[in-house]
């Protein structure tokens, strides 16, 4: 499952600001405000146990529970491989695979399988019927069990599938995924603050954003954001920005952003981003956006593609690369990369690295505009530290050292950051 804010694609430091976002349904988030793909919102705890003399079905279980979805997926598909015939395996797994968003062929040949014995046979035929529905696949042929009204089954948080799946009258397992459903956390609040100095004896920049996102449901969040960018001697401009994220299929996240400037003296006048998630296998996401700024001078596009891999739940690597063309006379380019690494406690450390040109990140240095832009390597460090389970702090910094078009040095700059996640 793709999993982790649709958006501004250069920006590096606000790497960190979008890795916040991994409680949207897409999971992590990027470089250049890009979602990022994963699967899991949780961070697992440190191991207590070591997994050397447990089963497959004992590590899936292990990993179930610390939020490791793709890794209990794996083993709980091992552990039904050794032990073909185990109904109640295949009907955990069936459950585990349907509860976290995976309604493939696999799940439903499953679901199927465990609908003769299964403990409570209505839930599973409505659960049937739903991914046929999503799959766009005829009607089930296997045969409806009493009572079903084939209503649409919700898929509750997987500890509560697991719990159905051992027996328990539909009447409880019904009033367990209405408390999961309520629990559900709609709103996401992430303001911060960043500070650039630079040498040479330039002035300082600022910048104060806040962005407010508000789940719908699994698949689409809404959002809004301010941007106020303060860069003497240019001045000061805010982005207004609004955006929307939205799952077209369970392996494909579609994302857009809209930011308009009032009055800008160093920023575009609008900024349209569009792009997509497309989860090409269980560890590996394409990512591709495109961006359009109108700047006073004229227009700037941007085409961004790149690739997510996760080599666990909590830990993946992005690589980004940026083609632009400003005035149908100026091209660039912009290659990045930024590992995410899952750290004991919740905690997660970003990592990235960039060269190239990046309009968001040089215009307003000393009065220039976009059509003297030019390349820059760019490092950038970031800690989570979450605080109680709906409230994360984050703070970081990035350095960046800029040349001049003939790779002379222009200037460096330091911008340390901190800022907050809320959920509520």
């Amino acid at each position: 499952m793709i999993t982790t804010r649709p958006f501004r694609i250069p920006s590096i430091h606000l790497l960190f600001a979008l890795l916040l976002l991994i409680t949207l349904p897409a999971g992590l988030r990027g470089e250049g405000n890009t979602p990022l793909w994963s699967v899991g919102e949780t961070l697992p705890m440190e191991d207590e146990y070591p997994n050397a003399n447990l089963s497959n079905y004992q590590q899936g279980q292990l990993a179930e529970g610390q939020q490791q979805i793709l890794q209990a997926r794996e083993d709980y598909r091992k552990a039904l491989a050794s032990n073909p015939e185990q109904k109640d395996l295949r009907e955990h797994y069936a459950w585990f695979l349907y509860a976290n968003g995976y309604h493939d062929k696999e799940c439903l040949h499953l679901l199927e399988q465990s609908l003769p014995d299964a403990a409570d046979p209505t839930r599973i035929f409505n659960a049937i019927v739903e991914v046929r529905n999503e799959l766009r696949l005829p009607a089930t042929p296997l045969r409806t069990p009493p009572g079903v009204l084939q209503k649409k089954t919700v898929a509750p948080h997987h500890t509560v599938i697991a719990k159905a799946s051992t027996g328990k009258s539909l009447k409880k397992v019904e009033k367990e995924e209405i408390e999961t459903v309520e629990s559900f956390r709609h709103w996401i609040f992430i303001p911060y603050y960043d500070y650039s100095f630079f040498n040479d004896g330039r002035q300082g920049w600022q910048e104060e954003d806040a962005t407010l996102i508000y789940r719908v449901n699994q698949r689409l969040a809404l959002g809004a954001e301010i941007d106020i960018m303060q860069r003497p001697p240019s001045g000061t401009n805010t982005y207004y920005s609004a955006l929307a994220s939205y799952y077209l299929w369970k392996w494909l996240e579609v994302h857009g952003k809209i930011s308009i400037c009032p009055d800008p003296t160093f920023l575009a006048l609008q900024v349209y981003t569009g792009g997509f998630i497309y989860q090409a296998a269980p560890r590996l996401g394409l990512l591709l956006d495109y961006q359009r700024y109108n700047f006073i001078q004229g227009p700037l596009d941007q085409i961004n593609p790149g690739i997510a891999y996760n080599f666990t739940d909590t830990t993946s690597l992005v690589l980004r690369y940026v083609r632009g063309w400003a005035f149908n006379n100026l091209e660039y380019n912009y290659y990045s990369a930024a590992l995410n690494l899952g750290l004991p406690g919740n905690r997660r450390l970003s990592m990235a690295f960039a060269y190239g040109t990046d309009p968001d990140a040089q215009v307003g240095a000393n009065g220039n505009n976009v059509s003297s832009l030019s390349p820059a390597y760019t490092y950038s460090l970031f800690f989570t530290q979450p605080i109680t389970r709906d409230l994360s702090l984050f703070t970081g910094v990035q350095y960046i050292y800029r040349l001049t078009q003939n790779n002379s040095p222009l200037y460096q700059q330091l911008t340390p950051t901190l800022g907050l996640s809320m959920k509520f």
